[in-house]
């Protein structure tokens, strides 16, 4: 069984990855076809942040694996 703490960071990584295919996917189209120009700009910093946490729990995941601690 993963530590909680490790769970966390496996559970949030699939769940910010659902969230930014998400945004990706349908929020800026449907911006756009809305004629929503600035949601759709909101809707891609929104994007972008997600996909940088995402990559911060990556390399704290890697991390630990690397070091034996991922359990």
């Amino acid at each position: 069984m993963k530590e909680d703490c490790n769970y966390d960071k496996t559970k949030l990584i699939h769940e910010l990855s659902a969230l930014k295919h998400f945004i990706r996917k349908h929020a800026i189209e449907d911006a756009k076809q809305a004629n929503h120009p600035l949601c759709a700009k909101m809707y891609d910093e929104v994007a972008v942040d997600i996909e940088k946490a995402i990559d911060k729990l990556k390399a704290a995941v890697s991390g630990l694996a690397k070091e034996g601690k991922y359990n």
